[in-house]
């Protein structure tokens, strides 16, 4: 028998009044038990991400004698840092230490024992993002006075700031990234390449101990994490010798957070003192000194920060090829080169 139009209206009026019910029956149900309620769990609030900040440290650069020429022959000044430059790029603040003065008078240095970098070379540092070096150490005046000056100018000319060395050199400075306020100080045992006789008052000296204790206590109420750079110590040893563990350890009593060694061109020890931490070698990271694999290894340091607070200190070593340019070590060569310096991870505060 035909279905009447009639018919067809009430079946339609039928499951749409059992739809609306159905949709009732689960609201009530989802009032009383709010637990039942699938979209409750979308209202869940988000915790914000931690601020993280990230400083960057490495040893020894060196840009003349056989670095330089590997630039020159490569037709590109960022040849050493091309196997390292992404965390150190994408670090917000990174260091080291430059063993070579940039200067635009006289003959290239393609040996020998007074360095001098060409001042294109600089293009490298810039965009790998270096941000403080130090210019205090024993090859700090290899091109005079003049030299240095023209460093400190050509460093400042390309937004990087060098410590240690100038008139003003125990003042420090103070870096301020995500609202933290980083403090550096830099020190070297000596101002010319003669194992330290004469000193130089534009080179902040590691031999007066009372005077860096001052310039940590001066600086120290302006800055929440003090930084100190030490240019010091024996050539081509693992541990630091007696005086140098004694002065660094003052320095931390004084208010240092941190102590950050090179000039061995090896590795050495560190050690965690009264809960700061003391690293007497990072060893090179852009060198030329290939006759050996001690002086062919270097370490660089990644410091976290989360919301301000120390989160994690993590170490990664390197290892320069090609008689000059550093790349990042894989796990085994880690464990190997860590083993050296007796540890047995590569974090040595937080977690992985």
């Amino acid at each position: 028998m035909p279905v009447s139009f009639k018919t067809k209206l009430n079946k339609s009026a039928r499951v749409v009044l059992g739809v609306i019910t159905l949709l009732l029956v689960s609201t009530v149900f989802a009032f009383i038990n709010p637990a039942l309620a699938p979209s409750e769990t979308d209202k869940t609030p988000l915790l914000p991400k931690p601020k993280q900040t990230t400083l960057f440290f490495a040893g020894d650069i060196q840009l003349s004698r056989n670095v330089g020429t590997k630039i020159i022959n490569a037709n590109n000044t960022l040849l050493p840092f091309a196997n390292v430059i992404s965390p150190i790029k994408s670090s917000s603040l990174a260091f080291a230490n430059l063993e070579s003065p940039f200067y635009d008078q006289g003959p290239r240095a393609a040996e020998g024992l007074v360095f001098k970098a060409e001042p294109n070379t600089i293009e490298g540092l810039v965009a790998t993002g270096f941000d403080v070096l130090s210019t205090a150490n024993n090859h700090t005046l290899d091109q005079n006075l003049e030299g240095l000056n023209y460093t400190l100018s050509w460093l400042r000319l390309h937004n990087i700031t060098p410590i240690g060395t100038g008139k003003d050199c125990h003042k420090g400075i103070i870096k301020e990234v995500d609202g933290i306020k980083f403090g550096f100080l830099a020190y070297s045992y000596a101002a010319y390449n003669d194992a330290g006789i004469v000193p130089h008052p534009m080179v902040c000296s590691f031999n007066d101990q009372k005077t860096m204790v001052a310039d940590i206590k001066t600086l120290r109420p302006s800055v929440d994490y003090l930084i100190v750079s030490a240019h010091r110590g024996k050539e081509y040893v693992r541990d630091p010798e007696p005086e140098a563990v004694i002065t660094a350890r003052a320095l931390i009593d004084a208010g240092a957070d941190l102590f950050v060694g090179h000039h061995p061109h090896w590795i050495q020890t560190m050690e965690e003192y009264n809960g700061k931490f003391i690293f007497y070698s990072l060893g090179n990271f852009v060198f030329d000194q290939d006759w050996s694999t001690d002086t062919s290894e270097g370490l660089t340091l990644l410091i976290t920060f989360e919301d301000g607070k120390l989160k994690q200190v993590k170490l990664q070593p390197v290892i320069l090829e090609d008689n000059c340019c550093p790349r990042w070590t894989n796990d085994e060569e880690t464990k190997d080169i860590l083993a050296k310096i007796n540890l047995t991870s590569n974090i040595i505060q937080g977690t992985k």
